[in-house]
């Protein structure tokens, strides 16, 4: 007796035991098939399934593994070749814009918008050497007074300044610098002067 067959012999006899002595023990369900015994039916569905299967031969899957890597070197063979007719498409556009030299625009729409500033800019200024020419001749009559007037005025600011200088000057000179801190910065010499006096 195999072991298999062993087993099952102790498990029904366990169970011949726990159910008593009118029950029987192939009446009970373990959930367990017994694989000692197949019959004839269930041989036959065996083989019929095994011979529709969906599994390949060697010699096939050898077959298909060749078809699929020649497939990927194809691919791999034209992306490389269209990214090389990409790279020349961009060095011949790099070379024809390097030709014209750095930082030029089109030239004809560029030359065009120059001669048109030009001739603004020529006009502006013989507008304004016009009007410059014709103020000037009426200044010329104004001018002695204006001049006049000017210098008096400059003369004026010229004395307002020395007579500002001369009041701070002298109201400097009669502070004390050592009682009193509140006037700002004082040469050190002036301020030793004044403490030892």
């Amino acid at each position: 007796m195999g072991k298999n067959q062993a087993y099952k012999a102790m498990q029904r006899a366990k169970m011949t035991t726990q159910t008593g002595p009118g029950g029987r023990a192939e009446d009970v369900e373990d959930g367990m098939m017994d694989g000692s015994f197949h019959s004839p039916e269930w041989h036959a569905a065996r083989l019929a399934s095994l011979q529709t299967s969906h599994t390949i031969t060697w010699e096939e899957f050898k077959r298909r593994q060749k078809d699929e890597a020649k497939k990927k070197e194809e691919q791999e063979d034209d992306e490389v070749r269209l990214m090389k007719e990409y790279r020349a498409q961009l060095d011949a556009e790099r070379a024809s814009k390097l030709a014209r030299g750095v930082n030029h625009a089109d030239r004809k729409a560029l030359s065009k918008g120059k001669k048109e500033k030009d001739k603004d800019r020529r006009k502006k200024e013989s507008r304004r050497k016009r009007k410059h020419s014709s103020e000037t001749e009426s200044d010329s009559e104004d001018s002695e007074g204006h001049k006049s007037r000017r210098k008096g005025h400059e003369k004026s600011k010229r004395d307002k300044k020395t007579r500002d200088y001369k009041s701070r000057k002298k109201s400097s000179s009669s502070r004390d610098s050592c009682t009193d801190e509140a006037y700002g910065p004082v040469p050190l010499s002036s301020f030793f002067e004044s403490c030892k006096s």
